[in-house]
């Protein structure tokens, strides 16, 4: 334990970050790690990489174990001031007074100075799940347009998304004691935030407790479903031929619905798939579509001499990689093409991995296309997509998708490759339907008019 302490504050010294990251993931994988001097390292390296508000998460985590402990109350009432808990300070920097000369743990943290949130923001923090960058690149575009957003995650899956709290919960139980712990960290967040924006029917506890406490402190709520959070087969099948989905307890979906609907009045669906599961339980729900950062994707027209062909298989069921791969390998007998299954690496790695592609394939079976087709058309790539007859009358007419379906996708990808000259048209179209229906700025304006008329109601 004692090498842990002292390597990590050696390398936070040296600022070689990255070691000093890995040593307290060690430390905490060694089990040994359940005493206040490993929250505040872990909050240590927060300041020092200006993840101030993810310092405050893991200086909360240890005081909530450690109330006592001077270098935990000291650092939390600096760590208040940077980030506008002005209020809360004083009480902490009281109860830490003298733990700074006392302290082993001697450290040149920058946290001295006071930051003053502008007056007027609203407020917004999101929780308690990453849906395909949704939540970070909502923040960034609220931002741009005067928001205050913040976001919290419980789920830091390999894609390595962006957060300003992380706490993950991966290996957590729905206990009475972590639920416990989580109704103490939401009433602590109520008073930063006027308005409290879930995702995928998640809340800040693992069992939904925390919503009488977020009704009764009278801030407003919204929950925006993703996918498989609502998804119900005897709907989809109405309308999809091909209807597969993740989760087939339809009785335990409609007792979420019921249950969040109970305290949240107001939903965001991405579109009409979405809102046919949703229409019945909730008071109002606003049809926003996906967004992403366009800037971060730089079309590409180019064609490679033999041609790339990608897939991302997330969720192989849903995707309906088994018969991708099955027409892979029966086209492969006729034509020369490379295929990459991309899986297990970063979003920012599988971004220069659909780069290089000429045509993708998202799903052959929902129906309706999410954020990998997307950002593929951002990147001018032409991309394979089952969309229903349902959700083609719904979606704008110029959508530029080439249709498949399980029975047919040989032969569509068998066409593309027989006609590659169709490819960077259907490309320049992508990126301006991207630029058109899922710009970051243009849809986060949208839901900032959501978040007003809640807050104004």
């Amino acid at each position: 334990m004692k090498d842990f302490k002292s390597d990590i504050i050696h390398c936070l010294k040296q600022k070689d970050w990255n070691k000093a990251m890995k040593r307290l993931k060690e430390w905490e994988a060694d089990g040994s790690h359940n005493e206040p001097d490993f929250y505040f390292l872990q909050a240590s390296l927060s300041v020092y990489l200006g993840h101030d508000h993810n310092a405050w998460l893991w200086l909360w985590r240890g005081l909530d174990l450690f109330p006592d402990n001077g270098s935990l109350n000291l650092l939390m009432g600096k760590v208040c001031l940077r980030t506008g808990r002005e209020q809360e300070s004083a009480t902490y920097l009281q109860k830490g007074d003298g733990a700074e000369t006392e302290s082993a743990l001697k450290l040149d943290l920058p946290v001295d100075e006071k930051t003053e949130p502008p007056a007027g923001q609203i407020r917004v923090l999101q929780g308690t799940m990453e849906i395909a960058n949704q939540m970070n690149t909502l923040a960034k575009g609220l931002s741009q347009h005067g928001a205050l957003a913040h976001t919290l995650n419980y789920y830091p899956y390999y894609l390595n998304y962006a957060a300003d709290y992380t706490w993950s919960l991966l290996k957590e139980r729905n206990t009475p004691v972590m639920n416990t712990r989580l109704r103490r960290l939401a009433s602590d967040l109520l008073p930063s935030y006027d308005l409290f924006h879930f995702h995928f029917g998640t809340s800040f506890t693992l069992d939904m407790s925390d919503y009488p406490i977020l009704k009764q402190a009278g801030k407003p709520m919204i929950m925006h479903h993703w996918g498989s959070d609502v998804r119900l087969y005897s709907t989809l099948a109405k309308t999809n031929p091909y209807a597969v989905v993740k989760t087939k307890n339809e009785a335990r979906i409609r007792y979420h619905l019921k249950r969040i609907s109970q305290y949240v009045q107001h939903c965001i669906v991405a579109d009409m798939e979405l809102y046919e599961y949703v229409k019945n339980y909730y008071e109002h729900v606003h049809m926003i579509p996906t967004m992403i950062q366009l800037d971060r994707y730089i079309p590409d027209y180019r064609s490679n001499e033999k041609p790339l062909i990608v897939h991302a298989p997330t969720s192989p069921g849903i995707k309906g990689t088994r018969h991708i791969l099955k027409a892979v390998e029966s086209l492969k007998e006729k034509y020369d093409f490379h295929f990459h299954l991309v899986r297990g690496v970063s979003h920012e790695q599988a971004k220069k991995i659909y780069q290089k592609a000429d045509l993708i394939i998202d799903q052959l079976h929902i129906g309706s296309y999410g954020l990998f087709a997307v950002e593929s058309m951002a990147m001018g790539k032409p991309v394979i997509c089952w969309i229903s007859d349902f959700m083609k009358d719904h979606y704008p007419s110029e959508l530029p998708l080439i249709r498949a379906n399980p029975d047919n996708i040989t032969e569509v990808i068998e066409n593309v490759l027989k006609n590659r000259d169709m490819l960077p048209e259907i490309g320049q179209k992508g990126r301006k339907y991207a630029e058109v229906h899922h710009d970051m700025v243009k849809n986060s304006k949208k839901t900032l008019a959501v978040y007003q008329s809640l807050l104004s109601g």
